[in-house]
């Protein structure tokens, strides 16, 4: 594993707040064996996004030596393997594409291992919208015999000045906010990132406190 450090690994320290785990949908677009990398743009063009995230258990102890998998759409609305969102249908597991499964393709897939701070860092683009959800990533943490699945979000206000600019722009008429997203607040308080600009992007963090881990036999 790779330390997270830097102004990334300051911004992670200093989180607003450390949120409980909110158990949350997978969705329709989880792949096994997401490549092991902290950079998972490939060639995606989109905002640059540096994602944080640090795990603590609920006494303030590090999760170290968790695996954490993110994926999430591109500026249009993709995700990789998958044919691009239909925007007169809402996607759901029922709903989603999967007539054209793409198995090389890998974009904005990836999972890293946490430090002995309990962080992790990837490299990422600002991901784009689809029918009925609002701006989000998808996230699971695997420890021991353990597996969570959750979301993060962004604010709604950095949503709209992201999409209004290229590529977003190709796609207008986002259909749902983080108040109307039906998954949003699912699970307890939503995953809502702390969100800084980074020259020409971001950075974004947050910390999570676990529940209780089981430990592996």
């Amino acid at each position: 594993m790779t330390a997270v450090t830097g102004p990334l690994a300051l911004m992670l320290a200093s989180c607003s707040t450390c949120r409980s785990w909110a158990e949350q949908d997978e969705g329709p677009y989880h792949r096994d064996a997401q490549p092991l990398r902290r950079d998972i743009v490939e060639d995606r063009q989109g905002v640059p996004l540096q994602l944080g995230i640090r795990l603590t258990t609920r006494d303030g102890t590090s999760v170290s030596d968790a695996t954490v998998e993110i994926w999430q759409c591109d500026a249009l609305g993709r995700y990789s393997g998958f044919p691009p969102p239909d925007d007169s249908v809402v996607v759901s597991a029922d709903t989603a594409p999967r007539g054209e499964y793409l198995a090389d393709q890998t974009f904005l897939r990836g999972r890293q291992t946490t430090d002995s701070a309990g962080m992790v860092e990837f490299h990422t683009i600002y991901p784009g919208w689809y029918p009925g959800r609002t701006v989000h990533i998808h996230l699971m943490v695997h420890h021991g015999p353990t597996t969570l699945t959750s979301q993060l979000y962004f604010p709604d206000d950095t949503n709209d000045h992201v999409l209004e600019q290229a590529p977003y722009a190709e796609r207008p008429g986002r259909d749902t906010t983080n108040a109307t997203d039906e998954i949003f607040t699912t699970g307890g308080a939503p995953a809502l990132l702390d969100v800084a600009p980074d020259g020409d992007g971001y950075q974004a963090a947050i910390c999570l406190v676990l529940p209780a881990l089981e430990e592996a036999p």
